[in-house]
């Protein structure tokens, strides 16, 4: 065999052994190819079929927090029904009776008559009280106003402390310094001080050995000062009074006592006012009675 068929052998045999390599290496990976492209196939129909499961989970939480924001919201759970307390039962002998206490029944508009103005406008009646003009249907209604608010004490504008001194007189000064000094020389025996007062001003008049005039003063100033305030009241009270009076006489319709005072009570309370001022028949005749 000569050196050239020689070599020609040896390549035929390595590229026999080159061949039945690859064909071995082909026939061992060509299982795991077509898994490979098995799982490929399943990974396109499911997901990129696991990626779109993936995005689907966060999908959903957004979802959720969306419905959380845009109406989708947890119903509240309902209010608990408030129990209902049991009526007290009847004393013995009344438990036929109702305990149901029966409020008078609302006016018509038929029995006010002309005070259906009281749903006037308050620009209205403040013009009244600006004017001090209390004339006619809505001038009775700005007094009555008035007379309320300044008998309840409630703090008055400018306006309405001008229009309330047209019917308020200012106190008596001359019985004011009567009612002083008949406090300070109240009980007083012979050799006792003896003060007289006049605009306010306290003097002593006998046995003034040793007295401190200053201390007397700050005792009829005070004293000053009450009575004022209650000659104040009593004059607001009798404005109030005179103020109702007149609503229920310039009515045009006849009302019993009993309805007339649902007037007034319906009046103020269209008005924004309350009945409130003190009343002072009540005290004269409690005091009455005390004596």
């Amino acid at each position: 065999m000569t050196r050239k068929t020689k070599s020609v052998l040896q390549a035929a045999c390595i590229a026999a052994a080159t061949l039945a390599s690859t064909a071995l290496i082909i026939t061992l990976a060509t299982p795991v190819a077509v898994h490979a492209k098995g799982n490929e196939g399943k990974g396109g129909g499911n997901g990129g079929g696991n990626g779109k499961g993936a995005d689907r989970d966060r999908g959903g939480d957004r979802g959720s927090r969306s419905d959380r924001g845009n109406g989708a919201r947890s119903e509240r759970p309902a209010k608990p029904v408030r129990e209902v307390r049991p009526a007290k039962p009847s004393a013995p002998g009344q438990a036929g009776k109702s305990s149901t206490v029966t409020e008078a029944a609302p006016l018509h508009p038929s029995e006010k008559g002309k005070w259906n103005a009281a749903n006037a406008n308050q620009a209205a009646l403040d013009a009244h009280i600006r004017n001090q003009n209390f004339n006619g249907t809505i001038g009775a209604l700005a007094q009555y106003q008035l007379a309320a608010r300044a008998a309840a004490g409630e703090e008055l504008t400018e306006a309405e402390l001008a229009a309330l001194d047209g019917f308020i007189p200012d106190p008596d000064p001359v019985q004011i310094d009567t009612e002083l000094a008949a406090l300070l020389n109240e009980g007083a025996t012979e050799g006792d001080p003896i003060y007289s007062v006049e605009s306010g001003v306290v003097s002593c008049v006998a046995n003034c050995d040793g007295i401190d005039l200053e201390a007397v003063q700050a005792i009829a100033d005070a004293e000053a000062a009450r009575l004022a305030e209650d000659s104040q009241q009593a004059a607001l009270d009798e404005f109030l009074t005179a103020s109702e009076a007149r609503i229920v006489e310039e009515s045009n319709k006849s009302l019993s006592p009993e309805r007339a005072e649902d007037l007034l009570d319906e009046l103020a309370g269209a008005l924004g006012v309350s009945r409130a001022g003190a009343d002072a028949e009540d005290d004269v005749t409690s005091a009455a009675a005390t004596e």
